[in-house]
C-alpha cells in the first residue's frame, strides 16, 4: 500500500477581476498658476448633479417651480357665450331674408336654445342661449306685444363675446422649464387645471460644526463665537428657492460628524457644511467628507473663496458642498458655486443674470482670478452705479451689500466711470 497517494491535479479557480473603485470623473486642467478657473469649476459641479425627477402637485403647491411640461388649456375661456350689451340675442342670419332685412322677431324669454325666428332679452355680460351669434342692442329694436320690430340689423359675432374667444382648447399655456409664478397659477386655474408636473424645492441641510460655536442668544463662554455662518447659508438656500433645515453639531470629532451626516441623508436632496472658521474644524469635515464618498478637493482662481470642497457622499451619492469658514468667503462661494447646483436639480437656468453699472470707486483685482466684490447698487431710474462696501464686520458687509461686483480674469483695475457687470442679490 502506498503511503503517498496520488496528488490530485487541482483545478486553477478563475480569477475574478476587481471591479474598479468608484470615482468622480477626470476634473478639468489648471491654469498656469496650477488653480481650477472658476467657470471650469462651476461646469464640472453642474455635470455631477441631476435634476430632481418630477412628481404632480398641486398649482397652488407648485408655486415657484420649475414645469417639466408642455400645458394646454383643459376647457374654454369663456366657456359660454355673453353678451357685450343689454340687448336681444339673436340668430345673425335670421334678419335677412332673400338678401332684404326681415321686419320683425318672435320674443321668446326663458329659453336655454335659441329658435329660429326668436330674439332672447340678455343683459350684459350674461350667457346667451346656445344658437346665438350675435346681440342686438336694446335701442336697435322696438318692442311690439310678442315681437320686437327691427330698427337697425347687426352682422355674424356683433356685440357678442364668443365662447373660446379669451382661450380655447388645446390653447399653449406654458412650456417647460417655465417657472411656475403667482400669476401663472391664476391663469392655469382659470384654465381649468389643478394640477402640473414639475420638480419638487430642492431639500438642503445646512450642517454647522465645530466645538467652540454657540447657538445665538445663548452666553458666548471665553473661545466661543456665536454660530453665525449656517443661518446665513441657511438662509440664502431658501432665497435661491430651496426647503432648508439647519443642524448644529458642536464637536469637531470626525466621527461625530460622519453620524449626524449620515442621519440626514434621508432627506438631504444637497448637504452644505458650514464651520466656524478654524482650520482643524474644516479638515475635520473634508476629512469625514473623504470616508463617506468622493469628495474634490480643489483651489481655485478666485477670491474670496479660494478653497473649494464638493463630495458625493453616502451610497446615495448625495452632493454636498464644504463652505469656507470665513463668512464673506462662505457666502461669495454660495452665491458662485452653490447657487447654480439648486438651480441645477430644479431643472431651472443655472446662468446669473448680471446688470451693467458704471463704477463709483476705483477697483483692483488680481490678473487672473475672479475677484467678487461686495457692493451697494443704485439704481435712479435713468442711471445704475455701483460702490464697493467694505467693513471690518464681516457681517455688516454683507448685510449692506446688494450686489456682487464680478471682476474677471483680465481685470486688473477698474477706474470710476467704467462700467462693472454685477449680480443684484435680491432679485436672483
Amino acid at each position: 500500500m502506498a503511503l503517498f497517494g496520488r496528488r490530485r491535479q487541482v483545478e486553477e479557480e478563475p480569477s475574478i477581476e476587481e471591479a474598479p473603485a468608484p470615482s468622480l470623473p477626470p476634473p478639468p486642467e489648471p491654469d498656469s498658476n496650477g488653480l481650477r478657473r472658476v467657470q471650469d469649476h462651476v461646469d464640472y459641479l453642474l455635470e455631477l448633479v441631476e435634476p430632481l425627477k418630477p412628481f404632480g402637485m398641486s398649482v397652488l403647491e407648485a408655486w415657484g417651480q420649475v414645469i417639466c411640461e408642455d400645458i394646454d388649456s383643459m376647457i374654454n375661456v369663456p366657456q359660454n357665450s355673453t353678451s357685450k350689451v343689454a340687448g336681444y340675442a339673436v340668430r345673425a342670419s335670421d334678419l335677412w331674408e332673400e338678401g332684404q332685412p326681415v321686419g320683425s322677431l318672435q320674443l321668446a324669454v326663458g329659453t336655454e336654445h335659441l329658435g329660429v325666428g326668436q330674439a332672447v332679452p340678455v343683459d350684459v355680460g350674461e350667457v346667451v342661449p346656445r344658437g346665438t351669434t350675435a346681440v342686438l342692442p336694446y335701442p336697435f329694436a322696438n318692442v311690439d306685444g310678442d315681437r320686437i320690430e327691427l330698427v337697425k340689423e347687426v352682422s355674424e359675432g356683433e356685440y357678442l363675446r364668443a365662447a373660446g374667444e379669451h382661450l380655447a382648447v388645446g390653447d399653449r399655456l406654458l412650456s417647460e422649464g417655465d417657472v411656475l409664478t403667482d400669476r401663472s397659477v391664476g391663469m392655469l386655474a382659470a384654465a381649468g387645471i389643478d394640477k402640473v408636473l414639475v420638480r419638487p424645492k430642492p431639500r438642503v441641510v445646512v450642517v454647522s460644526s465645530g466645538a467652540d460655536l454657540v447657538e445665538p442668544g445663548e452666553d458666548v463662554g471665553y473661545g466661543e463665537a456665536t454660530d453665525a455662518n449656517s443661518f446665513l447659508i441657511s438662509a440664502a438656500a431658501r432665497a435661491a428657492g430651496a426647503t432648508v433645515f439647519r443642524v448644529a453639531v458642536h464637536s469637531s470629532d470626525k466621527h461625530e460628524l460622519k453620524q449626524a451626516i449620515t442621519d440626514q441623508l434621508i432627506r438631504a436632496d444637497l448637504v452644505i457644511s458650514t464651520t466656524g472658521g478654524r482650520r482643524e474644524e474644516y479638515e475635520a469635515v473634508a476629512e469625514a467628507m473623504s470616508e463617506m464618498g468622493l469628495v474634490d478637493a480643489v483651489e481655485v482662481a478666485m477670491s474670496p473663496g479660494r478653497t473649494q470642497t464638493f463630495g458625493l457622499i453616502g451610497d446615495e451619492r448625495v452632493p454636498m458642498v464644504m463652505l469656507p469658514g470665513n463668512p464673506v468667503s462662505a457666502y461669495v462661494s454660495f452665491q458662485v458655486f452653490v447657487w447654480p447646483l439648486l438651480k441645477r436639480l430644479t431643472g431651472a437656468d443655472v446662468h446669473r443674470k448680471t446688470v451693467r453699472a458704471i463704477a463709483r470707486t476705483t477697483m483692483r483685482s488680481i490678473w487672473g482670478q475672479r475677484h467678487l466684490l461686495r457692493a451697494e447698487v443704485i439704481d435712479d431710474g435713468r442711471l445704475r452705479t455701483a460702490s464697493r462696501v467694505s467693513d471690518p464686520f464681516a457681517m455688516a458687509e454683507l448685510g449692506r451689500a446688494n450686489a456682487l461686483i464680478v471682476l474677471d480674469e483680465d481685470t486688473e483695475l477698474v477706474r470710476p466711470g467704467e462700467a462693472v457687470q454685477c449680480w443684484l442679490l435680491d432679485e436672483s
